[in-house]
């Protein structure tokens, strides 16, 4: 099951897993209804494995929105051995976060990726 934390609470989540997906959401996005079944499934499916999602919600820790420059929901931000990871969206831009809902394969591969290196 996928946790609700404040940002206090984030270094703890990230230095106990392998790999964690912080979900930046609001109970009023619709995008982020969608995207949460599938991230469920995926904290279901690899959570033996080292892998944690969780989610802070953006309107209740404005000073973390603030600071990570949170301007999208969904965000999610990808955490692997510790680390904020930075990704290459494909057209040479480094991005840290995923903004709106992905395809599922996205999350997935992601997960698998970081998983195996680790």
């Amino acid at each position: 099951m996928v946790e609700e934390i404040n940002s206090e609470q984030l270094d703890k989540v990230v230095s106990d897993n392998k790999v964690v997906f912080l979900d930046c959401h609001a109970v009023w996005c619709g995008p982020c209804r969608t995207l949460s079944p599938i991230l469920e499934e995926l904290d279901e499916k690899y959570s033996e494995k080292g892998f944690k999602v969780v989610k802070i919600d953006v309107d209740h820790n404005r000073e973390f929105s603030m600071t990570n420059r949170v301007t999208g929901v969904p965000s999610v931000f990808v955490y692997s051995e510790g680390k904020r990871v930075v990704f290459d969206d494909g057209a040479g831009k480094k991005v840290d976060r995923l903004v709106g809902v992905m395809p599922v394969e996205v999350y997935t591969q992601i997960v698998e990726e970081l998983l195996a290196g680790t």
